[in-house]
């Protein structure tokens, strides 16, 4: 019976992660042990935060809502910091890790590199010096971006490149983590895999779709203009800068969840979670402008004299999101990906953006306000 841990749980891939973990032992019918790394919060015990915020009506899969409660007892909560906790001496010492909690702060203010580098990468390397001779099997959820910007094909192999020109603090320290935990893995004699995720949607697999326990990066785009349309009905046309060539690969949390459990069993260090075509930086602004009914200009670069609300995106969200939309033109190759779920059909994200986008922007971004009717 395997012992398992996960930390990031209450987060969008996590508690996906945990889901399919469920399911996979169901299915194969085996048992096993799952303790998941919580930190309190000064409303929430950690008890009731796996409680209120994974298992929610709303973003349950239906697969497994008929047997989940049956596997609550076997699911054990340590209220905890990753850098501050203790795993009970009944783990044993043939633990199965998969690793996810961290910030994902993308701003390249003094204020963000400190955050990134305490929670991301201090806090990390203090949670592995915790648990590294107690563990079998890492399974460590970096992000597909660490590689920072490139142009042409991306292959799963990053580590043995050297010219890395990283967009912001996240991606930098996501590589030197990466770095830092296959060291200690090689060191300690455990196999570890370094997953990499690209931008990560709402359901596109289990039911119900499009469901996202999180709705942010592009979406953050459509909630800042929803959001600006109710105070200002007429706000004119809004350049939005871009690559016209440019795509962004966006992946949905299911078929991640998927990939990370799987990852458990191959012995390749680097996989990089990422669908075999980008969809392209055009269609994702447009769809989302015009659901948001807000008239656009695409333009090659960030305009210089901003209307009022011009000012107000590129200094909030489009701080974050413009090196994105204007990077160069690249694709992933995801070979390794494609053979490690070839039984699961890869998810045409192109073709529904339209409805993983709208069904954000119609619950309004929040998960309660998810009807029935909404879900289906």
């Amino acid at each position: 019976m395997n012992t398992i841990l996960i930390t990031g749980v209450t987060g969008n891939i996590g508690s996906h992660v945990l889901f399919e973990l469920l399911f996979d032992l169901y299915s194969k019918k085996e048992k096993a042990t799952i303790y998941v790394l919580i930190r309190k919060q000064s409303e929430a015990m950690a008890k009731d935060r796996l409680l209120n915020e994974v298992f929610t009506k709303q973003l349950i899969p239906n697969k497994i809502l008929p047997f989940y409660k049956r596997y609550l007892k076997h699911i054990h909560v340590i209220e905890g910091e990753i850098n501050d906790f203790l795993l009970p001496e009944a783990a044993g010492n043939n633990l199965i890790v998969y690793h996810l909690a961290a910030s994902v702060n993308l701003s390249n203010t003094e204020k963000a590199r400190n955050e990134i580098a305490h929670v991301n990468y201090a806090n990390t390397q203090a949670f592995f010096e915790n648990i590294k001779s107690r563990t079998k099997k890492l399974v460590f959820v970096s992000t597909a971006f660490s590689r920072g910007e490139i142009e042409g094909e991306i292959t799963d192999d990053y580590h043995s490149v050297s010219n890395f020109e990283f967009r912001n603090f996240y991606e930098a320290y996501k590589m030197k983590v990466e770095k830092l935990i296959l060291q200690i893995a090689k060191e300690n004699n455990f196999s570890c895999t370094v997953a990499r995720p690209s931008v990560v949607s709402g359901r596109l697999i289990d039911y119900p779709k499009f469901v996202s326990s999180r709705y942010i990066v592009f979406y953050a785009i459509g909630e800042f203009f929803k959001k600006i349309k109710k105070t200002n009905a007429d706000i004119g046309k809004v350049r939005m800068a871009l690559n016209m060539e440019g795509g962004l690969n966006i992946v949905p949390v299911d078929y991640v969840a998927k990939a990370i459990i799987r990852a458990t069993d191959i012995q390749d260090e680097q996989l990089n979670i990422t669908l075999t075509k980008n969809v392209p930086t055009q269609h994702i602004i447009k769809s989302i402008l015009q659901k948001c009914e807000v008239e656009i200009e695409l333009v090659d670069e960030e305009p210089k004299n901003k209307t009022i609300i011009e000012k107000l995106f590129y200094k909030t969200i489009g701080s974050q999101l413009l090196k994105y939309s204007t990077s160069k033109k690249h694709n992933f190759e995801s070979k390794l990906i494609r053979e490690l779920l070839s039984d699961i059909e890869e998810p045409n994200m192109q073709d529904n953006f339209n409805q993983v986008y709208n069904f954000a922007h119609d619950i309004n971004f929040d998960n309660r306000n998810i009807t029935l009717q909404t879900s289906l």
